[in-house]
C-alpha cells in the first residue's frame, strides 16, 4: 500500500491491479510471463474521480491492459490536481496527469518530474458556469464575486487565474474541491465555477447552469494536459514508464473503437445518464490523444498561457517534458 499526505487523504481508496500475466501469445510478444509479484509496480494518481484520466485508468485495469503490457498498476484517486501533484512531490505516487504550469512551477521549487506524452490538447468540457437564474451577463460582472475552484495549484485554479488576466477582472477563487464544486454553485454559495466534464455537461443538460466561458475554444490548443512521472523514473526505469504508457493508450485505443461500450462505461464510472455521457465521449474522449505526441510549440504555447495567467519563475519547456517515450503504442 502507498502512502499518502497525511493531511490529504484521498476520497476513494487505491484498487490494486495485480494480476497473473495471461499466455504468452496474449501478451506483447517481447515481454516474459511474470508473476503478480514479479510485476514492477506503478503507482497512478488521479485529480478527481469524474475527470477523463480516471476513466481511461480504471477502463485499463478493467481490461487488463496493465497485467499485458506486465505492469502492476495501484490507483488512488485524490480530491485536486493540486494534491495529486503534492503526492508526485512527495513519493507517493509515481504518475499523474499534470499540467505544464505545474511542472514549470513545481521544478524552480526542486520538484523533479517531466510530462512524458500529451494527453489532450484542449480544455474540452472545461467551462465557466453560473447558476441557471443568476444576474451575471458577462464575464465582467464577475469582478469581486466568488468563483469555485478544486483546490490551489489545480487546473480550475489555473482557468480562474487565466480568466482573471485575461478579462483583467478581480474576484475570489474560493477551493471547494472537487465534490463541491456542483453543490457549492446551486447552494450559492458561490456566484460561478470552473466545472470539469461530466459535471459541465449535467448541469447544463439539466438547465441547473448557464455557460460563461467555455475554455476549449477560448484558450488556443497547447500541451493542455499530459502524463508525468517523475525524473527518477525517467532515469532508472523507462521500461516501466513506456509499458504504462502503452497500457493508458490502449484504453484510449479501446473507448475511442467502441462507442457503445465507452458511452456505458463512462456513465457507469461517473453515475450519469446515458445523454450526459454521450457528450462527454464524443466532446471529451474522442478529443484525447492516441499516441501522446506533443510538439515543444504546444509546450512554449502552455508556458506563455501560464504567464497569462500570472504563473512566474517558470521552468523552461526544455527542462519539463521529454519526447523519450512518444509516439506511444497502445498496448491492444
Amino acid at each position: 500500500m502507498s502512502k499518502h499526505p497525511s493531511k490529504q487523504p484521498p476520497l476513494v481508496s487505491r484498487r490494486k491491479a495485480l494480476v497473473l500475466a495471461g499466455a504468452a501469445g496474449l501478451a506483447l510478444a517481447a515481454r516474459p510471463r511474470l508473476s503478480a509479484a514479479a510485476q514492477p509496480k506503478i503507482r497512478i494518481g488521479l485529480a478527481t474521480r469524474t475527470w477523463w484520466p480516471s476513466v481511461i485508468a480504471e477502463t485499463a485495469v478493467a481490461r487488463g491492459l496493465f497485467e499485458k503490457a506486465g505492469v502492476a498498476a495501484d490507483l488512488t484517486i485524490y480530491r485536486s490536481g493540486g494534491e495529486a501533484v503534492e503526492a508526485l512531490a512527495a513519493g507517493a505516487t509515481d504518475m499523474i496527469t499534470g499540467l505544464v504550469s505545474q511542472m514549470a512551477t513545481g521544478r524552480t521549487r526542486g520538484v523533479a518530474a517531466k510530462i512524458v506524452a500529451l494527453g489532450v490538447d484542449r480544455n474540452t468540457g472545461w467551462k465557466l458556469l453560473l447558476p441557471a437564474d443568476s444576474p451575471i451577463k458577462d464575464v465582467a460582472e464577475l469582478a469581486g464575486k466568488k468563483v469555485g475552484i478544486t483546490a490551489a495549484g489545480s487546473l480550475t485554479d489555473f482557468m480562474a487565474l487565466w480568466t482573471r488576466a485575461r478579462y483583467k477582472i478581480d474576484f475570489s477563487s474560493v477551493p471547494v474541491g472537487g465534490g463541491g464544486l456542483v453543490p457549492n454553485l446551486l447552494a450559492r454559495n458561490i456566484d460561478a465555477a470552473v466545472v470539469y466534464s461530466p459535471l459541465s455537461f449535467e448541469m447544463l443538460q439539466a438547465g441547473q447552469a448557464r455557460e460563461l466561458v467555455d475554455y476549449a475554444t477560448a484558450i488556443p490548443t497547447n500541451l493542455t494536459v499530459g502524463w508525468a512521472t517523475t525524473d527518477k523514473l525517467i532515469a532508472e526505469q523507462k521500461d516501466l514508464v513506456r509499458n504504462t504508457l502503452e497500457a493508458l493508450y490502449g484504453s484510449v485505443d479501446y473507448m475511442r473503437g467502441n462507442r457503445s461500450q465507452a458511452i456505458d462505461i463512462i456513465a457507469r464510472v461517473n453515475s450519469i445518464e446515458q445523454p450526459i455521457a454521450t457528450q462527454e465521449y464524443e466532446e471529451t474522449f474522442l478529443k484525447l490523444s492516441t499516441d501522446g505526441v506533443f510538439t515543444m510549440e504546444q509546450v512554449k504555447v502552455a508556458l506563455d498561457l501560464a504567464r497569462v495567467g500570472g504563473f512566474t519563475n517558470l521552468a523552461p519547456a526544455e527542462d519539463i517534458v521529454t519526447t523519450d517515450f512518444i509516439p506511444v503504442t497502445a498496448a491492444a
